[in-house]
């Protein structure tokens, strides 16, 4: 009888410790999830910036586009060629002091030029927000009426570890975008008719 308690004491005393073995391993089991959880979660933010980011673009290219057309009169003005390097509002020549008042209106290419101001500074409101406004050539030849516009912004990519300051080395150049090229930056391309 003695032997039967001694056994039995000696498999209860196993079943304790297989129970804390039991909760280790689902505590590791459910931190791996709770891991892969956030990095989902992570990407998935991610994924949302980029995508805002792109819908952003588009409005910006919209807004322009929708004001050449209704200046198309001065279609010949709309034109920046730059890169994103000098796509800078400051690039744009001064700000005309027209149509702040019905005494001051004004003509076609100062429209023009208030249209590309105003473009380039809603453009700011993206990270490292830039545009640019080309001539279209097909064949050797140039199209006087259509444009590319083209939108630029600084994009944070999957694996990138740098900060806006000190940019990623690792990151990739866009082919959509002007040359010279910049790593890291995105390019949205329209091209119009007005």
């Amino acid at each position: 009888m003695r032997n039967n308690k001694l056994i039995s004491v000696t498999s209860h005393q196993m079943q304790q410790g297989a129970t804390l073995i039991e909760v280790l391993i689902t505590m590791m089991i459910v931190a791996i999830g709770l891991i892969g959880t956030g990095g989902m979660q992570l990407a998935s933010t991610r994924y949302q910036q980029t995508s805002y980011m792109r819908g952003q673009g588009i409005v910006q290219a919209q807004f322009i586009v929708e004001k050449m057309r209704a200046n198309s009169s001065a279609i010949g003005t709309y034109l920046t060629n730059d890169a994103y390097a000098t796509a800078t509002l400051a690039a744009l020549p001064a700000d005309p002091a027209c149509g702040m008042t019905a005494s001051s209106t004004c003509t076609a290419a100062q429209s023009a030029a208030k249209d590309l101001r105003d473009w380039r500074r809603a453009l700011q409101a993206m990270p490292g927000g830039r545009g640019s406004i080309n001539s279209v050539t097909a064949g050797g030849v140039t199209d006087t009426f259509a444009r590319q516009v083209i939108v630029m912004w600084q994009e944070k990519q999957q694996n990138e570890v740098g900060t806006s300051g000190t940019p990623d080395p690792t990151a990739e150049e866009d082919a959509s975008c002007p040359a010279p090229r910049v790593a890291g930056v995105r390019c949205l391309t329209m091209t119009i008719t007005p």
